[in-house]
């Protein structure tokens, strides 16, 4: 019985060993073909079983059958996917792959909005039309046509044009989204708008909305205290003298 047991288990270990001698290492690095750096992250399946991504120095490893042609799919975000048909021969191979970038032309995109609309929207907003803005503003900032919104309240620190500051509700502007045409222009950082650098955009907005409160918002923007959007004037073009248009 104790000489059954030991081949038994010397068949076993046999098997185990020679298994594992079937195996030979597929390895290599992933290079951007424009710029000649490794790729970090890219997906590779190979004979759509074996599943692994490239490390921080772009290189990758599969243990595979040798003697035989394997199927490897490499795909990246930002490059074209590749189909390969590697053949790995009876020892370890390296085999690099070199990725090219997706270049494809895309259709244009028009991107449309709505305003709120009084008694319609179900939030807490102002409308200033580019007529208040003309008759209250003058030559003052932007920010100062607020005070005659409720809930907000600006001030300028005495130090010349552009250094306005405004709250809503209590809250200071860098909590309180302020964008363009709705593009957010608050300092990354802090949160903090300058005014200085939109000196004259009172002259250009066709109408600004203040919402108060925070709302609903697909950017990542800091609005706890509520949204100012300044929507600009389209282009318009006037007769001037001797055949010139003025814009």
């Amino acid at each position: 019985m104790r000489k059954f047991i030991l081949a038994i288990f010397a068949i076993f270990a046999l098997t185990v060993v020679t298994y594992g001698q079937t195996k030979v290492e597929l390895s290599g690095t992933i290079i951007d073909k424009e710029t000649n750096e490794t790729v970090i992250g890219a997906k590779l399946v190979c004979d759509e079983v074996l599943i692994t991504k490239s490390d921080f120095e772009g290189k990758y490893s599969f243990q595979v059958d040798p003697n035989k042609v394997h199927l490897v799919k490499v795909t990246c975000f930002g490059f074209d996917t590749l189909m390969l048909d590697v053949k790995v021969g009876a020892t370890d191979m390296i085999y690099d792959v070199t990725l090219p970038k997706y270049e494809k032309m895309m259709d244009e995109v028009v991107v449309k909005a709505d305003a709120a609309k009084t008694r319609e929207t179900p939030i807490a907003f102002s409308k200033l039309t580019a007529k208040q803005l003309s008759e209250d503003l003058g030559t003052r900032d932007l920010p100062m046509v607020l005070n005659s919104t409720p809930g907000a309240y600006a001030t300028e620190q005495g130090g010349g044009a552009g250094d306005a500051r405004v709250s809503i509700r209590g809250f200071d502007q860098r909590n309180i989204a302020v964008l363009v045409d709705g593009v957010p222009v608050n300092d990354m950082e802090n949160g903090q708008v300058y005014w200085s650098n939109w000196d004259g955009l009172g002259d250009i907005t066709r109408y600004m909305q203040v919402q108060r409160g925070l709302g609903a918002s697909k950017l990542s923007i800091v609005s706890v205290g509520g949204t100012m959007n300044i929507c600009y004037k389209g282009n318009r073009c006037e007769n001037g003298c001797f055949g010139e248009t003025r814009s």
